[in-house]
């Protein structure tokens, strides 16, 4: 039987989670963290939402944790690994070949420029 999601994650922190509850954010609920991940359906689900998932989709065969190698990569975190460290409104599309590291446009401009 699956546990409750809890969140390690204060409010306010600039921490990403991994993997959010599909379920309760299309209802507006505070960014649950993900507990499994159904193949079928191709949405993660949280402790809670699991339990509905399974009585209305009994065939459907839910991924936990503990084999989170199968899940695939989450949107927040493709998103978060792109984004620049410097000027977060800023996505990395670029490499400097002479300094050897990945750039947004604004590094380029600021920093990176020959």
């Amino acid at each position: 039987m699956a546990a409750s999601s809890q969140s390690s994650v204060e409010p306010g922190s600039n921490e990403v989670k991994d993997y959010i509850c599909n379920a309760c954010e299309d209802q507006n609920i505070v960014e649950t963290s993900a507990d499994f991940y159904c193949k079928q359906c191709e949405r993660f689900y949280c402790g809670n939402c699991i339990h509905l998932h399974g009585k209305l989709f009994a065939k459907h065969n839910s991924i936990g944790r503990v084999d989170i190698d199968e899940w695939p990569v989450s949107k927040k975190v493709v998103d978060f690994l792109q984004t620049c460290d410097v000027h977060k409104e800023h996505k990395i599309d670029q490499f400097c070949n002479l300094h050897k590291q990945l750039c947004c446009p604004q590094c380029v401009s600021d920093q990176h420029r020959y």
